[in-house]
């Protein structure tokens, strides 16, 4: 076809991983990279959360530093704080920005608005068309997020929040809440708020379940938390987000031939939903690679794997036993421990203290499980 044009690299989707990934491909080698997007522009559609450990290109440019973190259990309140430890926030728009202008005068190609109309996979090159022009490349990352099928009971994770805009100074703009805990039976549900002033802040209400529920529960659940947390204030509903995250790993990464990014490539952590972190990680490796010559792909660390693996089918069997997990994991430990854990950075040593905090006999349960089907399903680790 004469319309058609050839790059070394496509990239389906400009979300987080798609961006992270190009702007590491086009920093680090002379291939030709174009990225294609559903999307008519950029927008504020969903805030960027992480800690400031370990350290990425955007920890600097973080809109909002929060250095205490509240975590609440039934009545009981815990508040952690370790110096050198904090959470950020950083805007779509202000990540949107400062990566795309990386872009410029680079060997980049960002086309909106797209439409995938065909795909064609061939021994030597791989065929795209979309909006009914070809694309022609040796290697295409995809970054669409598999269609959520649940007939098999996974787990996922699934938030619902609004930003909220109250009409007095009510929010203590010095301290996030991570976990309010609501809820132990048939899942775990729990509120997470950002203030961005001591009037504005994002509410969000999550759930670990293997059931997914409509908008409404969700919003039905905010306004009853405001109304019960914040003393009748009058407050404004401004913009919402929303997500669903699978609580496992996906096992086929190069559907169609194609090299699975994001969401559906194992970039966001299942036990935790972290996604930004791991971003830049996963971008790095995969280019580490590509240099090299190996597979274009990441590798999960297994220890880290097991454990999220574990951590899933317990609070999937257990939902109830998990307010003393929680309880353990974040009322025994100092915050530099919980989010060195969190972000995998722990040690072996200090990894095996922490899992004496917590409950054993449900949890060697769920190893037990584990183990026991995978090796029905003659899988590795």
């Amino acid at each position: 076809m004469k319309n058609s044009k050839k790059y070394d690299v496509i990239i389906i989707g400009a979300g987080l991983s798609g961006l992270t990934l190009a702007n590491e491909i086009i920093t680090r080698t002379s291939k030709s990279v174009l990225i294609l997007e559903k999307k008519k522009k950029f927008s504020n559609d969903k805030n960027w959360c992480f800690w400031n450990v370990p350290e990425n290109p955007f920890t600097k440019y973080a809109d909002n530093i929060w250095s205490k973190v509240v975590i609440k259990i039934d009545k009981k309140k815990k508040e952690l704080e370790s110096k050198g430890i904090n959470y950020l926030r950083i805007k779509p728009l202000t990540f949107y920005k400062r990566i795309l202008s990386s872009f410029k005068k680079r060997n980049v190609t960002i086309l909106m608005n797209q439409k995938i109309n065909h795909l064609n996979i061939d021994k030597n090159e791989k065929i795209i068309k979309s909006n009914n022009i070809e694309y022609k490349s040796n290697l295409i990352f995809d970054s669409r997020p598999n269609k959520i099928d649940n007939k098999k009971n996974r787990l996922f994770q699934h938030f619902y929040g609004f930003e909220v805009l109250f009409e007095k100074k009510v929010l203590d703009i010095d301290k996030i809440t991570l976990m309010d805990f609501q809820c132990f039976s048939k899942g775990i549900n729990f509120f997470y708020i950002l203030p961005f002033s001591s009037r504005r802040a994002l509410i969000e209400t999550t759930y670990f379940s293997t059931t997914i529920y409509k908008s409404n529960k969700y919003k039905k659940d905010i306004i009853n938390y405001i109304k019960k947390n914040f003393n009748g204030y009058n407050y404004k509903l401004i913009s919402k987000e929303k997500g669903i995250i699978p609580m496992f790993y996906e096992s086929n990464l190069r559907e169609n031939k194609l090299i699975k990014i994001g969401l559906s490539g194992n970039w966001i952590r299942a036990s935790t939903g972290y996604s930004f972190q791991n971003s830049f990680i996963n971008a790095k490796m995969i280019v580490d690679n590509l240099i090299s010559g190996k597979k274009e792909e990441i590798k999960i660390p297994k220890l880290i794997m097991f454990l999220d693996l574990i951590f899933c089918d317990f609070i999937t069997k257990y939902p109830a036993d998990s307010k003393y997990f929680f309880y353990c994991f974040f009322f025994k430990n100092n915050l530099t421990d919980i989010v060195n854990f969190l972000t995998g950075r722990t040690k072996f040593l200090k990894i095996f203290a922490m899992l004496l905090s917590l409950p054993k006999t449900k949890m060697i349960l769920s190893l037990i499980s584990l183990i026991k089907n995978k090796v029905k399903n003659n899988e590795s680790y």
